[in-house]
């Protein structure tokens, strides 16, 4: 835990880190309509001054002022939830920081950010474990949330799976018939963490920046809409992100990416064949007739995944082909 602390105040100490953060940022959102991050002036920014260009709003935490002007209330909490979500699940880089000082509404009620010394960074992997999780929550599968829990290595493999689906069922089921004021995601953490301490389950420091900005996006989205319920506003975008990365449609797309890649092998399969011919017809070196049924065995190893690939392929072709 000290250690990512460190490492976040580390990048908060050089602006240009910050500003590398804001441009990577401002590029993964460039398409989100309802969110922007302001452009980062290269030219007069240094380790120790941050440019970037004007913007112009109302502060989050003015709502007064946000309700005169016009703003959607309800739109706008649900904005921040969705748009930190998207940057966790889709980018796997996320503004961490979203206090509501750091976040404004321009005239076309367009959420704007400030202030990327602090982002949050998950790896494909931990990002697929963090979407079936909610997944199962937000669809009372506990058992495939314990699941995740021990393939993903943050519960021992020696407990006891129906165990810990009984207690994820013990958090997920009174969440059910509640009222939207009445659930809340930090409540929601923190008896996930007493229930999986039971289980021996180790903090995990890649996702300390991920739990403290759910609970502050929460805060944010509670404090522009009382009413606003995360797990409503979080389903359509978790639902997509499975849809577009372990739906079928990406399932056929990742094996026929897996097939294609194992095709290049097949020339040098060929030539370690041709070697292989000739050792057996007697060019080249004479080896033990025992040694010769070892290499053939290992060959036939070798090339086992690259025959199972080819069918793969070939059936997939069938596939396509029938489809369209």
């Amino acid at each position: 835990m000290v250690r990512t602390l460190a490492s976040s105040v580390a990048i908060e100490m050089d602006l240009r880190l910050e500003a590398a953060a804001a441009a990577q940022l401002r590029e993964n959102t460039a398409h989100d309509p309802d969110y922007r991050v302001p452009e980062v002036d290269w030219r007069r920014t240094g380790r120790r001054v941050l440019t970037t260009e004007r913007i112009t709003g109302l502060p989050v935490q003015n709502v007064a002022a946000l309700r005169a002007a016009g703003h959607d209330l309800a739109a706008l909490a649900t904005t921040v939830v969705q748009s930190f979500l998207r940057q966790a699940l889709r980018d796997g880089f996320f503004h961490a920081d979203l206090h509501q000082g750091n976040l404004f509404v321009d005239d076309d009620g367009v959420l704007v950010a400030i202030d990327f010394g602090i982002m949050g960074q998950l790896d494909t992997r931990s990002r697929r474990f963090l979407a079936e999780i909610l997944h199962g929550f937000l669809h009372a599968d506990y058992r495939r949330v314990a699941e995740v829990h021990i393939e993903a290595g943050y519960v021992p493999a020696d407990k006891s799976v129906e165990a810990f689906s009984l207690a994820c069922r013990s958090i997920g089921e009174p969440l059910a018939g509640q009222s939207a004021s009445e659930i809340s995601i930090g409540r929601f953490l923190a008896q996930l963490f007493q229930i999986t301490r039971t289980f021996d389950m180790h903090t995990q420091p890649q996702l300390l920046l991920l739990q403290k900005t759910m609970v502050m996006a929460e805060g944010m989205a509670l404090h522009l809409n009382p009413e606003a319920n995360l797990w409503e506003i979080a389903e359509p975008v978790v639902e997509q992100w499975m849809m577009d990365n372990l739906g079928p449609e990406a399932r056929l797309e990742q094996a026929l990416t897996t097939a294609l890649r194992s095709i290049r092998h097949i020339p040098a399969l060929f030539e370690q064949a041709e070697q292989a011919a000739r050792i057996l017809t007697g060019e080249g070196i004479k080896l033990h007739p025992d040694t010769l049924r070892h290499l053939a065995r290992e060959q036939a190893r070798a090339r086992r995944p690259y025959y199972l690939a080819l069918g793969a392929l070939g059936a997939l072709a069938g596939v396509l082909w029938l489809v369209f």
